[in-house]
């Protein structure tokens, strides 16, 4: 029992000390001029290091945003909008406001030829036989482009000229016969002799009148043959008295009203008829046109889908063969570009562009925004935007920008004005 408690007691006293030379005051006093005292700085050197690098990241924030979340809170844009540098046009989502003729927005954009026709020849069918289409050929409006072969078309024009002659014959026949039922076509010699055979008739009734009497006063004397026959010829005058009297009547006043009715409506169908046969022969001479395909407007021939001894009919049901080209106006160029709808604030009409392609990127455009869509793109979150290029002074359309051409439009933050220089870009 004795031996265990001074073991005890000296192992409680190096304890003891052993405490006693970790606390820092024992520490900060023994390192005066002792070897070992060097080692009791590591913590303040720790805590320095530590320091320094708190005040490094906030120095970085400082400048990446806190600085300009502090200008801005005293510094505050006027509200007016009338300031001379600034432009109401956000730069970015964040709210700022983008100063004018500043860069917008940069896009890539595809070249568009708003005014592209696929040439087929119209309402007609035939043989290609002359072919003057090359792929890139420029033509003016009106140029011969193809020619089909016209045999048949020209037989039908042939036809419609003679159905034409015909109905107007008959035209003409049924006004004759229309004219000889009025009163203005009687001649006066046709009443004339009417009427004088009527006289005639009439004094011969007069001479006739005169036997019979001479006759019923001989009496029995008088053969009962010659008294009836006598009767019987002034029976014969006075009907034909009354025939002639009703001829001159119709001589002037004409048919009946049903007689001139039926031939003034031959008359309106005879019309009818020429102008039935005159339509179609503008139909078939219009055909028979067609048949020469000319270029609707100024273009360039992009593609060539005919060749010389191709059967052309575009009226076939489900036909491919139809078409005989692609014309498009180059000297009338566009971009369509997708603008995402976060960055649909940053565009506006007319807006100020510049159009470089990737083929020629030393060659620099001027443009504008033409239109906006009026729908989004609800797949990609984005709306189309149409862009007018405006080609240089004396180029030939076609031969640095072609449709489907990729480009780079960017977007500045002002009106297009056609007097404001083109920005080069920066070259290496």
């Amino acid at each position: 029992m004795n031996d265990t408690a001074p073991s005890r007691t000296a192992t409680n006293g190096e304890l003891i000390n052993r405490v006693q030379q970790l606390r820092l005051k024992d520490q900060l006093g023994a390192g005066k001029g002792s070897g070992r005292g060097g080692a009791s700085w590591l913590p303040w050197i720790l805590c320095l290091m530590l320091a320094v690098a708190w005040a490094a990241v906030g120095v970085r924030g400082y400048k990446g945003g806190f600085g300009n979340a502090k200008n801005n809170a005293t510094n505050p844009e006027p509200a007016s909008g009338n300031s001379p540098s600034k432009s109401l046009t956000p730069a970015s989502n964040t709210g700022t406001v983008a100063e004018a003729g500043a860069i917008v927005l940069e896009q890539k954009g595809t070249l568009i030829p708003p005014q592209q026709i696929a040439i087929s020849p119209i309402d007609v069918a035939g043989r290609v036989v002359e072919l003057n289409i090359v792929e890139g050929k420029s033509f003016k409006k009106g140029d011969v482009l193809a020619k089909l072969e016209d045999v048949n078309y020209q037989a039908q024009v042939a036809e419609s000229k003679a159905n034409v002659a015909a109905s107007k014959a008959r035209f003409e026949a049924t006004k004759l016969r229309l004219s000889e039922l009025l009163p203005a076509s009687v001649r006066k010699i046709e009443v004339t002799q009417v009427e004088e055979e009527y006289k005639e008739n009439e004094a011969l009734r007069g001479r006739q009148a005169d036997e019979l009497n001479r006759l019923e006063r001989l009496g029995l004397s008088a053969a009962e043959r010659e008294t009836k026959q006598a009767r019987f010829d002034i029976l014969a005058t006075d009907a034909k008295l009354r025939r002639l009297a009703a001829t001159l009547q119709i001589l002037k006043e004409g048919p009946r009203q049903e007689r001139k009715a039926a031939a003034e409506a031959d008359v309106a169908a005879a019309s009818a008829e020429v102008d039935v046969a005159q339509a179609r022969l503008l139909q078939s001479q219009w055909r028979l046109d067609n048949c020469i395909i000319r270029a609707p407007i100024d273009g360039v021939a992009l593609t060539k889908k005919a060749e010389l001894g191709n059967l052309v009919n575009p009226l076939a049901f489900g036909s491919t063969s139809g078409s005989i080209c692609d014309l498009a106006n180059l000297a009338e160029m566009e971009v369509e570009i997708d603008v995402a709808e976060r960055d649909l604030r940053k565009v506006f009409d007319n807006q100020d562009a510049v159009v470089r392609s990737e083929a020629y990127p030393e060659r620099s455009y001027k443009g504008y925004i033409a239109r906006i869509m009026p729908i989004a793109d609800d797949s990609k979150s984005v709306v189309k935007v149409r862009v007018k290029v405006m080609l240089q002074k004396n180029e030939v359309p076609g031969s640095f920008l072609k449709p489907k051409m990729g480009v780079v439009v960017t977007l500045y933050n002002r009106k297009y004005d056609a007097n404001t220089p083109i920005e080069m870009p920066k070259t290496n």
